[in-house]
């Protein structure tokens, strides 16, 4: 039912189509249409290369150039999963609504610069030229203003400990007169010029006579709704900064909320389209997504909402001991750049006269220079761009093979902006920066094991502020893996993985997923992960994320004290099999961050090993993305927008420049995973060991139930005690029932020692 009601809306919507698609106008789309900024608001952006003049080549641990150049970041326009990923997008957006719009969504953090400046129309990213491919870069973030600069400069948004939090030396408020204080009064004045201009798509003031957003449940601006300057001011974090160029003092860019406008993406064209169930406020006069925060509809990633759900985000916390130890001293976090733009101890660029930070800053006394990390896990995209440089520390002629096809292939342009092939050692060393953010992510903590039941205890901490794991769920997965041996012989393991094939054995809905042999068992609860539904497909689980309408599953790791009553608001609470439940984790587990794992496995082991495992890319999801633009058939034809055929990458000129990502995306990933024989063996494609530990529990003789180091009478009495019950010490098999199988196990173990 649930299913035909989507179908009729979206049909309702669509009465126009005709049998081949019919182009619209991005900026007259209103189902594609966010707030802020928009194409034509007068924005020119500066590419990087000016900037890395002064911020780069003089310090590679701190200055922002070095960190920024090997940070997914500077590679948003190049990385090839958002390619393919983007290409089906758009198939999807066609079979659904009847043009391929909801790219633009994705080219507007991708792609920042030609978006703000009008490139991203055709939405093929066929226009985007130059230093656009250098993604999310240094003159976008560094103008990107506040759009709750009101209440944040009066204190009522993020608190007005201007001395403590905002750090800025001798502040007691407004009227203060200290430095930090007086320019952010030029800041506000700056940014309530910016806001007076922005406006709804039809053509409303967005902000009341208060600077207020018109609509008080729009709350943030999360999945790309980024508002920017069209001033050319560069806003940055420190009142002293002393720079040559013009600046503001921005507040904003040391809030968490600044995070916010990349890191919660939702689905506003279902949500414009009236299907996400929030009341129309406007009658009709303005969209959906221009009334609500984005993380009140259509989930699609929800890192912000899971960091602000955490302790870290409601006030702030103490880190776990292991993170803090490993992060030599970051005992507290209570904004995301706590753990992503750590301090560290340098100069803001190469000049004479400006502070080394901590040290000679007197208005910001306990502010490092915030280094410019930006990692999260995707260690592998980074690694890859990294193999294309000849002279680079991993050069790899099959990637640059795979991924140097030209721009009129595959619309990528390795040669545009500050280009991967003369920056090897950035991306390698941001791909390091990734798997040691894995490192911390993770500790297994308090592993038992009783050799005569079998019983297993351990738990899986989250060190994170968000989600374990997050962020988007392309085929991630964290996943663990368990080991059980007797000596040199493994008696059992718990979700093994294939190398061989590239995947977990035991999936059930997995055409790759080869059959659990003799003592292996795959455990879904051990993999944490998100799976998207959609009620538009009519599939329980997808990797259709634009038509992705639910979750079937989400029994990620919630952080540290983890506010589930506020969780739904936020569509973060867990999800098992469709079925949301918020009972999924206890309240300790809630207010502790950590999974509690309490189960069975094989009996008699001497020494079993627990290890969390992370892949950033899965087989599965590859496997989609080639098949759905090569032309497959999980979509059904003719399309509910009345379009016709719904696989059309093949053969649409659209997508000349995009259909041969089906093929490319596939090849990369199977050579670098080594199934091809070359040896590759890429972390984050190949699962990397985030943390492990191991209980040994000395000798063990099987069979002896007692114990007292031997089997005989006594433990014959133990299966006689039990038969035809579940046990537990004398089910061997492991079957739930004690019987013939379990005693011919039972035999073979008799009088042993």
């Amino acid at each position: 039912m649930r299913r035909h009601f989507f179908i009729a809306a979206i049909f309702a919507f669509s009465l126009f189509a005709i049998a081949a698609w019919t182009p619209l106008a991005v900026k007259d789309d209103p189902l594609v249409r966010m707030p802020g900024t928009q194409p034509g608001d007068g924005v020119d952006l500066e590419g990087p290369g000016r900037c890395l003049n002064c911020h780069a080549d003089y310090d590679p641990a701190v200055e922002p150039g070095f960190n920024w150049s090997g940070s997914m970041m500077a590679q948003s326009a190049r990385d090839p999963i958002f390619y393919a990923c983007f290409t089906v997008a758009m198939q999807d957006s066609i079979w659904a609504l009847g043009n391929p719009n909801a790219g633009d969504l994705c080219m507007r953090c991708h792609f920042p610069e030609g978006w703000v400046e009008g490139r991203s129309d055709p939405v093929n990213a066929s226009m985007m030229a130059g230093t656009d491919f250098n993604g999310i870069h240094c003159d976008f973030c560094h103008t990107m203003y506040d759009p709750f600069f009101e209440t944040t400069f009066a204190g009522l948004r993020e608190g007005s400990d201007w001395i403590g939090y905002w750090d800025e030396a001798g502040n007691t408020g407004p009227g203060s007169g200290t430095l930090s204080q007086t320019m952010a009064l030029e800041t506000y004045q700056a940014d309530a010029l910016e806001a007076s201009g922005v406006t709804t798509l039809s053509g409303d003031a967005f902000y009341d006579k208060f600077n207020q957003p018109i609509y008080p449940t729009y709350a943030e601006n999360a999945s790309g709704q980024f508002f920017v300057s069209a001033g050319g001011e560069k806003r940055a974090s420190f009142a002293d900064a002393g720079a040559k160029h013009s600046m503001l003092y921005s507040r904003y860019h040391k809030s968490k909320y600044m995070c916010a406008t990349c890191h919660d993406v939702s689905n506003p064209a279902l949500a414009n389209l009236g299907l996400s169930g929030l009341a129309d406020q406007s009658g009709g006069a303005h969209e959906i997504s221009e009334q609500y925060s984005a993380s009140s509809y259509f989930h699609v990633e929800r890192t912000f909402s899971e960091f602000m759900l955490s302790a870290y985000g409601r006030g702030g916390a103490a880190t776990n001991a292991e993170f803090a130890q490993l992060t030599a001293g970051v005992g507290f976090a209570g904004k995301c750049q706590d753990c992503h733009m750590r301090d560290g101890i340098g100069y803001g660029c190469d000049k004479n006269g400006v502070p080394l930070r901590p040290s000679e800053s007197t208005e910001h006394p306990n502010s490092g220079m915030p280094v410019h990390d930006l990692t999260g896990g995707n260690s592998w995209i980074s690694y890859i761009l990294a193999s294309l440089d000849e002279s680079g520390p991993v050069y790899d002629a099959r990637n640059a093979e795979i991924l140097g096809k030209g721009p009129d292939v595959l619309t990528l342009d390795l040669s545009a902006g500050e280009s991967p092939v003369n920056n090897g050692a950035k991306l390698k060393a941001g791909s390091d920066r990734a798997l040691d953010q894995l490192g911390l992510a993770a500790t297994i903590k308090g592993v038992s094991y009783d050799p005569v039941s079998g019983a297993l205890g351990f738990r899986v901490q989250n060190n994170t502020g968000h989600k374990l794991i997050s962020g988007f769920p392309e085929g991630r997965r964290m996943f663990v893996n368990i080991r059980a041996y007797r000596g040199e012989e493994l008696l059992y393991e718990v979700n093994p993985y294939d190398y061989s094939v590239g995947t977990l054995k035991g999936l059930a809905k997995s055409n790759s997923s080869p059959a659990l042999g003799e003592g292996e068992a795959y455990s879904d609860v051990l993999v944490y992960e998100v799976h998207p539904s959609s009620d538009l497909t009519g599939e329980d689980e997808t990797f259709h994320f634009v038509l992705a309408t639910g979750r079937y599953k989400d029994n990620r790791i919630p952080p540290k004290g983890f506010d589930i009553s506020a969780a739904g608001e936020r569509l973060s609470r867990p999800v098992w099999h469709g079925v949301v439940d918020e009972g999924y984790f206890t309240a300790k587990e809630y207010a502790g961050g950590y999974d509690q794992v309490d189960m069975h496995i094989a009996k008699w082991a001497d020494k079993v090993e627990v290890s969390v495992y992370y892949q950033g890319t899965s087989r599965e999801y590859v496997e989609f993305l080639r098949d759905e633009i090569n032309g497959s058939d999980t979509l059904s034809s003719p399309s509910p927008s009345g379009t016709g055929d719904a696989y059309v990458i093949q053969t649409d000129p659209f997508f000349a420049k995009l259909r041969a990502w089906g093929d490319t995306i596939w090849d990369l990933w199977y050579h670098n995973h080594g199934l091809d024989g070359s040896g590759a063996a890429v972390p984050g494609i190949v699962p990397y060991e985030m943390a492990s530990a191991e209980v040994s529990v000395g000798v063990v003789v099987p069979g002896d139930f007692e114990p007292d180091g031997d089997v005989d009478a006594d433990d014959f009495a133990v299966v006689a005690d039990q038969w035809l019950t579940a046990g537990p010490e004398a089910d061997m098999t492991l079957d739930g029932v004690v019987d013939y199988s379990d005693f011919a196990i039972f035999a073979g173990y008799w009088l042993g020692q």
